[in-house]
């Protein structure tokens, strides 16, 4: 092989990105402190995954992650994982009769000018017939907790998630921290959808689960678009119900995986599964994503074990594609990382067949598009796109770009976009 096939063979082609690092947000010479509430029923919905995205907030920053709960079980298994945390107790010393009717008093004469929306019913009676009574079991539950904090996150109430103490929990740190100036970052956990849009308070930004929870927010006139984001998969995948070998993996073993592809943390990545039955596409689809203007990895991923004639399958790729791949900015042929962790790891992925990466990727909620000559031609549920015509990746691509489909973010990048912005304002 000549010079340029053997720089191939260690891995990439083109200018290789820098190597991911740790950036520490620091305030005045210290860590950023930021504290992450979670409450009994949120730890419960999450069957305890909540605080792996906490953990990796805090490795992905190194900033000082605090876990904050009013529940003692909870912050247990928060310490399990290395996490600072602190106990934030709500708790009523209990309601007279008479501050019960003083305090229901009070609120029909504030909310008596407001009617439900498309009627004439008046708030106060939806609201003295259930949550306001329930509420004042928290009546006096003000934490005698020193808030602390350069950032606050915590679960937007919905339908099951809106316990007592949790609710109240909840409440009071997102009105102390307006008081106090602190951002505070919105959590989807318990859906959103339902007509109770009372119970999602006000907050700085809302980190959601998917487009539709964004759609709904903005539709509800809840936030502006540029006031909500869409986590990436497996931050969401810590906020649902369930569990799942193939995302569990991936949450482990990111940082290497990236280590050994030399691709850092927010760089567009696509992945392209190999066969050596689709040569052809293969070479079509490189020739169209050097048409795609953006800074990008493109992942080739081969089989040690597949050879045709003498060649190995990493071999036949860098034969074959040799110019294609020297067109790109940065080429990774790989077979030693799983394909279930490249998938995860990429923020596209096209093949030249279905196959298990293409139906496991829909899974993950990744965008894909499969490119085979003669072959099928439009949507296949929500996240699958047959195209058979190579030069039109780099319109679809383009397009999907401007609808923010493939704009999902990390919540990382949400909370020091938002310490940052603060700092500016206060400076």
């Amino acid at each position: 092989m000549g010079k340029k096939s053997k720089q191939r063979d260690r891995g990439g082609a083109g200018a290789k990105p820098a190597k991911s690092v740790v950036a520490v947000q620091e305030l005045n010479g210290r860590r950023a402190r930021v504290l992450f509430a979670i409450g009994d029923a949120d730890l419960a919905y999450t069957e305890g995954k909540i605080w792996r995205l906490a953990k990796r907030l805090k490795e992905q920053t190194g900033w000082n992650v605090v876990g904050a709960s009013h529940d003692r079980e909870a912050l247990e298994s928060a310490r399990k994982l290395m996490l600072d945390v602190e106990y934030i107790p709500i708790e009523s010393p209990g309601v007279t009769v008479e501050e019960r009717l003083r305090a229901t008093d009070e609120m029909i004469r504030e909310t008596a000018d407001i009617h439900i929306p498309g009627s004439q019913l008046p708030l106060w009676k939806v609201l003295a017939m259930d949550d306001f009574l329930s509420s004042l079991q928290l009546f006096g539950a003000q934490p005698s907790y020193p808030l602390e904090a350069d950032a606050i996150i915590v679960p937007m109430m919905a339908i099951d998630n809106n316990t007592r103490a949790s609710s109240g929990l909840y409440t009071w740190l997102i009105s102390e921290g307006r008081r106090r100036k602190i951002p505070v970052i919105g959590l989807e956990i318990s859906p959103l959808g339902n007509k109770n849009t009372l119970s999602h308070l006000p907050v700085d930004h809302y980190a959601v689960k998917n487009e539709w929870s964004k759609e709904f927010l903005v539709r509800q006139g809840l936030a502006q678009p540029e006031r909500v984001s869409v986590l990436r998969w497996e931050e969401s995948y810590c906020s649902w119900s369930g569990t799942d070998e193939f995302t569990d993996a991936f949450l482990e073993l990111e940082t290497t995986a990236r280590e050994m592809l030399v691709i850092p943390q927010d760089r567009f990545t696509i992945l392209i599964p190999h066969h050596v039955a689709f040569l052809w596409e293969v070479r079509k689809i490189l020739e169209a994503l050097a048409q795609v203007e953006l800074p990008m990895s493109v992942v080739i991923r081969v089989d040690s074990r597949t050879t045709r004639r003498q060649y190995h399958e990493r071999e036949l790729v860098m034969e074959t594609y040799g110019k294609e791949i020297q067109a790109l900015p940065h080429v990774v042929i790989d077979e030693r990382v799983g394909i279930g962790i490249l998938l995860q790891l990429a923020d596209l992925v096209i093949s030249p067949f279905a196959g298990t990466t293409t139906e496991r990727a829909a899974l993950c909620r990744k965008r894909t598009i499969i490119c085979q000559a003669m072959g099928e031609e439009g949507e296949q549920g929500e996240f699958l796109y047959w195209e058979p015509t190579p030069e039109k990746i780099p319109g679809l691509i383009r397009s999907w770009k401007e609808k923010g489909w493939l704009e999902q973010t990390r919540l990382a990048q949400i909370v020091q976009a938002i310490i940052s912005r603060t700092a500016r304002i206060a400076a």
